[in-house]
C-alpha cells in the first residue's frame, strides 16, 4: 500500500504542511493580522464579518475559523481580535487550546493599538515558526488522507480530460485506503440520478436525489429564477459548455467509479474513508466549496481548471489541472499537471495515474503552484 510523509497531530491526523495561520475574529481586526503575517511567515485569515449579524451567520464564521484553525495542515495558530466584537477571541483561543495545537491571542483595545497588537503578533509567529522546525515528517498509510477534487473556470476539455483524468485518481484514492470529498452540489441537477446510482446503498442514493431536489426548489424560492438560468457561467459558455445537464456530466466524472458512501455537511468529518459528497450549497465562488472541504479535514484538493484559476486556499495546497493542453502552456505559472495529455492521445488510466502519484508527492511535500503563488484563499459559506 502506497504512504505519504505527514506530520502527527495530537487528534491522530496527520498533516502535510505545518501552516501558521493568523485568524481575525472580525473585520475590524483584518488589518492587524494581515500586517503580521506579511512580515513574518504566518498566512492570514481575515473575513468582512464578526459582529453585528444574525446567529446563525455568526456561528457559520465561528465554525469555519475553529475548523480552519483544527485542519491538520494547521501547526499553530495567532488569534486577533478587537476586544468588543461578537465572535469572542477568548472562545477561538480555547477551541484551539483543546485541540492540543500552540496558540497565543492578541486583543488589540487590551495592547494598546495596532501597532502594539503587530508586533507582539510577530513575537508569537517567530516562537511558532522556531518550535515548528522541531517537527519531524513520519510515514503514513491513505488511510490518513483526504483529497478534495473541485472544478472551476471549466471549459470544453474539462469533462473530456481534466475531470476525467481526477476521476481516475480517485479511484486510486479509494482503492489504497483513502478519502475523496466531492461536492459542487449546484453542479449536479441534470445528473443527480447518475450520482444516485453510485451511492453504496439505496438510502444514500434517496439522500442524494433529495438533496437536489431540495437545491432546485430553494433557489426558485430565493431567485425567482431556475439554477439552470444562472448555471453554467458566462465564462462556462464561452469555454464551450451549453447548459447544466452537459456541465454536470463533466461534473461528476471527478468521483470515478468508486461508490458513494453518504452525505456529510459542512464541517463534519467522514466516519471512515471513501468517496464522499460534500453539501455545501453556498451559492458562489469555487472557494466557498474548496474551504468546505478544508473544514472536513482535506489536506489537499485537485483542482481541475480549463479557462485557468489562481485559486488556492489558506491550510491546504491545491494542486491544479487542466485538460486543455493551450491552456497549460499559457498558464503554466499557475498549473501543476497537465491532463491535455489525453486531448494528445494518451490513456487516461495512465494519465491519472500520474496525477495520483502527483498527489502523494505533494502529501510529502512537494510545492504546489498555489502555495508559491501565496494564493490563500479562505471564503467561509454562509447565507448571505
Amino acid at each position: 500500500m502506497d504512504k505519504f510523509l505527514g506530520y502527527l497531530r495530537q487528534d491522530g491526523s496527520a498533516g502535510i504542511r505545518n501552516y501558521i495561520i493568523v485568524v481575525s475574529t472580525v473585520q475590524c481586526a483584518s488589518n492587524v493580522a494581515i500586517r503580521i503575517a506579511e512580515q513574518t511567515i504566518a498566512i492570514p485569515i481575515t473575513h468582512d464579518f464578526g459582529c453585528m449579524e444574525s446567529k446563525e451567520n455568526s456561528d457559520k464564521i465561528k465554525l469555519g475559523l475553529m475548523k480552519a484553525c483544527e485542519n491538520p495542515n494547521v501547526y499553530g495558530v495567532v488569534v486577533v481580535g478587537l476586544g468588543c466584537e461578537q465572535i469572542d477571541a477568548d472562545e477561538i483561543y480555547n477551541y484551539v487550546k483543546g485541540l492540543n495545537k500552540p496558540v497565543y491571542k492578541i486583543v488589540i483595545q487590551e495592547e494598546g493599538g495596532p501597532k502594539q497588537s503587530i508586533a507582539k503578533g510577530i513575537e508569537y509567529v517567530d516562537r511558532l515558526e522556531k518550535d515548528s522546525e522541531q517537527e519531524q515528517r513520519d510515514s503514513f498509510g491513505l488511510e490518513k488522507l483526504t483529497v478534495g477534487v473541485q472544478c472551476g473556470g471549466s471549459d470544453w476539455s474539462t469533462a473530456l480530460a481534466g475531470n476525467t483524468v481526477i476521476g481516475a485518481m480517485t479511484d486510486l484514492i479509494v482503492k489504497n485506503g483513502g478519502t475523496v470529498l466531492m461536492s459542487e452540489v449546484e453542479g449536479f441537477p441534470g445528473s443527480e440520478h447518475v450520482v444516485a446510482e453510485k451511492a453504496v446503498n439505496k438510502e444514500v442514493g434517496i439522500d442524494i436525489i433529495n438533496m437536489v431536489t431540495e437545491l432546485r426548489e430553494d433557489f426558485v424560492k430565493e431567485h425567482g429564477q431556475t439554477i439552470e438560468e444562472v448555471n453554467p457561467t458566462p465564462g462556462n459558455k464561452a469555454g464551450g459548455i451549453t447548459t447544466l445537464v452537459e456541465k454536470s456530466m463533466g461534473n461528476i466524472k471527478k468521483m470515478g467509479t468508486a461508490a458513494v458512501q453518504g452525505i456529510i455537511q459542512v464541517g463534519e468529518k467522514v466516519p471512515y474513508p471513501g468517496l464522499w459528497i460534500l453539501d455545501c450549497r453556498a451559492q458562489g465562488p469555487d472557494s466557498f466549496v474548496t474551504t468546505s472541504f478544508a473544514m472536513s479535514g482535506a489536506q489537499t484538493t485537485a483542482f481541475s481548471t480549463g479557462r485557468g484559476s489562481p485559486l488556492g486556499n489558506a491550510v491546504m495546497p491545491l494542486v491544479k489541472i487542466t485538460g486543455n493542453p493551450e491552456t497549460y502552456k499559457t498558464l503554466n505559472s499557475i498549473m501543476d499537471f497537465n491532463a491535455g495529455r489525453v486531448i494528445l492521445g494518451e490513456d487516461i488510466p495512465i494519465v491519472g495515474e500520474d496525477l495520483y502519484r502527483k498527489i502523494i508527492e505533494v502529501a510529502d511535500g512537494m510545492i504546489t503552484k498555489s502555495e508559491d503563488n501565496m494564493n490563500f484563499d479562505y471564503t467561509i459559506p454562509r447565507d448571505n
